[in-house]
């Protein structure tokens, strides 16, 4: 009896000891896992995965795909309609039947084929143009918001550092005010202090995780997929304009181009308006026939039956002033007209846009070397007390604090930074340029 007791102790204890190890074998495993499932993400390999699955980009190709088609197929106004039928009779008190089989072609000749054709080869280079405008938007996105995550999350680092120090300094009043060397409205305050930081930090959190699905929407990757940005502002520190790229022709700047095209079409569409309003049309078409009917007994073919016609149409209403295509044409006038002025004002628009974007770069320039001053002084203060702390001179919270200082001065320079690197990517988006084309190293 004792020995099966045992026996069974030592089943349950191998049992217990089986599972444990199994347990400990599948946590080991979703570690594992969960490792492999860390993405690390360089802002080149940002912008490859972006413009692989980003979604609104494969949506801009479907529809260049059909400007492409309807380009390449633009004539097929002039395309036969060709048709045939045939017919069976049989009547059924004269015991007779009969067939009759005939086909047609013809053919349509309108002025607007020339219309048509060009404005199909306009639509589709203001396609190839878009899309291409859609490609660069989405990087120049994609650059700015990898930038934007980077300089959140150091400041999320010091909101949390703000936090753990007002904690601290909490806990510690908390001490003083236990051993009556505090008043009781001086732990109220340090309370409030910490208490009034923790909304900050979690909102921060959470926007710094609605950046982060954004971002992962942007790419086109799964949200479930964990990613780690590998990068800093730090190499964005020292950068120098390249001032030959500065100069531009007005005429070629993208947007102004954008609206010299839309004129084009709007010319196009003007000149199909009047072929449709005022334009003869020109049909051919050509029929043949063959009826057989069958009386006696036996079935016989009549004559083939061939036929040709011409006709011409000439629309009149179109010279009604009140008529549809006469408004149509007054329109298509008036679109050509506020298209130009649209031109004109764009024009002066992006020419201070590129003023604007080169100032504020200049100013935000002129600005870094204060900011890094300022981290420089940060940096000797934190070292001074930090040395001061080591000889029991100064205190744990007093060497927080300059180490807050230090971190909230980084901060200072790193936003900075963020400013001028995403003003910079806006001046080469307006002048045309590929992104990082005007910043070299010093």
């Amino acid at each position: 009896m004792f020995i099966d007791i045992m026996t069974i102790y030592k089943k349950r204890f191998i049992l217990k000891k089986t599972i444990f190890l199994s347990a400990l074998l599948l946590l080991f495993c979703e570690v594992v896992f969960c490792q492999e499932e860390v993405r690390q993400l360089t802002i080149d390999d940002a912008v490859i995965l972006a413009a692989d699955n980003n979604l609104s980009l494969k949506r801009n190709q479907l529809a260049l795909n059909q400007l492409e088609l309807k380009d390449k197929y633009s004539w097929n106004s002039v395309s036969p309609t060709i048709g045939a039928s045939a017919q069976f009779g049989n009547g059924l008190q004269e015991n007779s039947t009969s067939l009759s089989i005939s086909g047609n072609v013809s053919f349509r000749l309108t002025p607007s084929l020339y219309s048509s054709i060009k404005s199909a080869k306009l639509n589709y280079e203001n396609g190839i143009t878009s899309y291409e405008t859609a490609v660069k938007t989405v990087e120049k996105n994609v650059r700015q918001i990898f930038y934007s995550l980077i300089y959140s999350k150091e400041n999320l680092s010091l909101l949390n550092r703000n936090l753990e120090t007002a904690k601290q300094r909490y806990d510690l009043s908390q001490e003083k005010f236990s051993r009556g060397q505090l008043s009781e409205l001086d732990l109220l305050t340090t309370q409030m202090n910490y208490e009034s930081l923790k909304p900050s930090y979690e909102s921060a959190e959470i926007a710094y995780e609605n950046s982060i699905a954004n971002f992962k929407q942007l790419l086109g990757i799964n949200q479930n997929e964990q990613i780690e940005l590998i990068g800093n502002l730090d190499e964005m520190m020292n950068v120098s304009i390249n001032q030959d790229l500065l100069e531009y022709n007005l005429e070629e700047l993208p947007t102004v181009k954008e609206i010299k095209s839309k004129i084009e079409l709007a010319k196009t569409n003007l000149l199909a308006t009047k072929f449709s309003a005022w334009g003869p049309s020109i049909s051919l078409g050509y029929n043949a026939s063959k009826a057989g009917q069958d009386m006696t007994g036996e079935f016989a073919w009549a004559d083939f039956k061939q036929s040709v016609s011409v006709g011409v149409s000439i629309p009149l209403d179109g010279y009604l002033p009140w008529s549809n295509g006469s408004l149509s044409v007054s329109a298509q006038k008036s679109n050509l007209e506020d298209l130009n002025l649209q031109l004109e004002n764009e024009k002066t628009t992006v020419e201070l846009t590129i003023k604007k974007y080169i100032k504020e770069i200049n100013q935000a320039k002129s600005q870094l070397s204060s900011l890094q001053s300022n981290v420089a002084l940060a940096q000797k203060t934190y070292d001074m007390t930090l040395n001061a702390y080591n000889y029991g001179s100064r205190d744990l919270l007093t060497l927080q604090n300059a180490a807050d200082s230090l971190l909230k001065s980084k901060n200072e320079l790193q936003s900075q930074v963020y400013n001028l690197i995403c003003k910079i990517m806006d001046l080469e988006f307006t002048l045309g340029l590929p992104l990082g084309a005007l910043t070299a190293a010093e």
